[in-house]
């Protein structure tokens, strides 16, 4: 686990990545899925919550719709100072505001689903190279995406726990998900999954977590399956064992990086606990891990940094967590790779 292993190369995608495979982003995810809102009938409940943190709402136009990070965080804060302004609960329930953000959750996640089995179908070359790079290289890959197009091209049927960076330390590749992941179950419902297609991640009785083996969402007619992912707001929370697990995997792997490689990952602006993990691990690089009792590791030096972004707010961004210069190719990924970004 965290300190015990040296890491030399390690990369760090974000929706970049998804984006070039057709994901949607999320600032123009809520207007894309509206349509699969409508199919699961939710559009007038939701519309009722969106209309009434943003009066214009009308789903026939575009410049109508908030940032999906936006509505959830809006939606957090309603459900947080729910019993706080009103004096009675009236026709609307805390509980129904949940039930809406869940349900729109699960409307999305089972498109992620949808859109990972279409960009599987005939995968592209630039991500079949670098899917041969991350397996030559025995690479540390931190994804802040929740899909699972490089758990199942990395992994395949050979998927378990050390594949996430949890348990026994595994040389690599491994795929640390700190935001969590499409196909994580906690106990309450991953308890459910057969147990030939599942696994566990960890914890015990109640706070154990699960994941499920097949690389699509659980097909059930008697329980909804939510996975365990952190949804887009503006204060994520990381409740639970398995994130602290996980958050001090990312540190310890880039605390020891000889080489860094941000792919499509842009560190948004409102995301303060990814730059804080960001900032201790390459802090660490230049003055040593922290160690178990105090004290610190041999200090590592300063990693090679590649940022690969067409954009310009998010690599302004990642070269301040950085703290030092780096090589910024302002390309897609997709260009990069194809014009020799691997070799």
């Amino acid at each position: 686990m965290a300190g015990s292993k040296q890491v030399r190369i390690v990369y760090v995608v974000g929706a970049g990545l998804s984006a070039g495979l057709t994901f949607p982003t999320t600032g123009d995810l809520l207007p894309k899925m509206w349509d699969r809102v409508e199919a699961a009938d939710l559009s007038n409940d939701l519309a009722d919550v969106i209309r009434f943190h943003h009066p214009n709402f009308n789903p026939a136009l575009l410049k109508s719709y908030p940032d999906i990070e936006q509505l959830l965080s809006e939606m957090e804060a309603n459900a947080k100072l729910f019993d706080s302004s009103r004096p009675a609960t009236g026709n609307f329930t805390s509980e129904d505001l949940e039930e809406r953000r869940k349900s729109l959750l699960l409307v999305l996640a089972k498109w992620f689903h949808e859109q990972q089995a279409t960009a599987l179908q005939r995968p592209l070359d630039w991500l079949l190279e670098l899917i041969d790079k991350l397996k030559a290289e025995k690479a540390q890959v931190i994804s802040f995406n929740w899909d699972l197009v490089l758990d199942e091209l990395l992994f395949g049927d050979r998927l378990r726990k050390s594949s996430y960076g949890l348990g026994k330390h595994d040389l690599g590749p491994r795929l640390i998900k700190p935001h969590g992941s499409l196909n994580w179950y906690e106990q309450s419902t991953g308890k459910h999954l057969k147990e030939e297609k599942r696994f566990s991640l960890g914890g015990k009785g109640s706070s154990e977590v699960f994941a499920f083996k097949a690389y699509r969402e659980p097909k059930s007619t008697r329980r909804r399956y939510m996975p365990l992912i952190v949804p887009p707001v503006y204060m994520k929370e990381f409740n639970g064992d398995l994130f602290r697990r996980l958050w001090q995997e990312t540190v310890s792997v880039l605390s020891t990086a000889g080489e860094v490689k941000f792919l499509g990952y842009s560190l948004p602006a409102s995301d303060f606990p990814a730059r804080f993990i960001l900032r201790c691990g390459f802090h660490n690089q230049e003055f040593g891990e922290l160690q178990k009792g105090g004290g610190r590791a041999p200090a590592t030096g300063r990693a090679k940094v590649t940022i690969v972004d067409p954009g310009t707010d998010g690599p302004m961004r990642v070269k301040e967590a950085v703290g030092w210069e780096c090589d910024w190719q302002q390309k897609t990924i997709a260009n990069w790779i194809q014009s020799g970004g691997l070799s």
